[in-house]
């Protein structure tokens, strides 16, 4: 028990130097990111078939924008992984955004293969889940699901894979290995040996399982919201990055004692 505890402490402590000597870096890639989703949501409601499309918006606009908006999570994923991968290898000393996009580009396309992959077996998981408790609780269809049910199930879903989520990527920028190994890797550790991971998972989880729940219960347009859409992504954007970050320097420390 002590050796998880001063485990622990080490960690706390390393996330502490990060967040304080890194902070304008993390604040660029969290905003980035819940802009990025804000952008996302309302192209996809443009091109909704049930949403009319605005009559000043000719389809070679629309077509630019959304090139430029994949452009742009591109360069946001560079800066994320850029960012998770100087972590690792030089803790809290600051990168400039510059660095940070040269270090991330080599891990872009395998961290996406993995993204990918991880996506359809949680989309799967969910449907699955979302069957289940439709069924139990008398929903016929899946339009009749209630939105607080939706939202909950999704954060089950990404429970029951949070080890490959978030270790999977993170032994993967902090040992720069292959997608292959680095799934070795976590598979042969238990929740039990992070130390004080698993109960951060919890706790972040449990974040997102509320939020997503509160929200669903909130006005649907209107200035509240936008607010409260915009609040929801960008804590759901933080809360990510530090279950991500932990992850990192959890495998960065291990790292070192051997």
């Amino acid at each position: 028990m002590t050796g998880n505890a001063g485990k622990g402490d080490i960690l706390i402590r390393r996330l502490k130097d990060v967040l304080k000597s890194r902070r304008p870096e993390i604040v660029l890639i969290v905003v980035f990111q819940t802009a990025l989703i804000l952008l996302l949501q309302r192209m996809t409601l443009l091109g909704g078939p049930d949403q009319p499309q605005p009559p000043a918006v000719p389809g070679w606009a629309l077509f630019v924008l959304g090139v430029g908006s994949m452009m742009m999570a591109i360069v946001w994923q560079m800066l994320y992984l850029g960012f998770l991968r100087t972590t690792a290898l030089s803790g809290a000393e600051p990168q400039d955004p510059a660095v940070l996009v040269r270090t991330g580009r080599p891990f872009f396309w395998r961290i996406l293969g993995v993204q990918i992959v991880v996506g359809l077996v949680l989309w799967v998981i969910a449907v699955f889940l979302l069957s289940l408790m439709g069924g139990l609780l008398g929903y016929q269809r899946p339009e009749m699901l209630p939105p607080w049910l939706v939202e909950l199930t999704l954060v089950a879903s990404i429970a029951l894979m949070v080890k490959p989520i978030f270790g999977v990527p993170s032994f993967m920028l902090a040992l720069d290995i292959k997608a292959i190994e680095a799934a070795k890797l976590i598979w042969q550790i238990r929740l039990s040996d992070m130390g004080i991971l698993p109960p951060c998972y919890g706790a972040g989880l449990a974040a997102l399982a509320a939020m997503g729940a509160a929200a669903s219960f909130a006005p649907q347009e209107g200035v509240i919201y936008y607010i409260a859409i915009t609040t929801g992504h960008l804590a759901q954007s933080m809360i990510f990055f530090l279950l991500m970050l932990l992850t990192v320097l959890f495998v960065a420390i291990e790292t070192e004692k051997r």
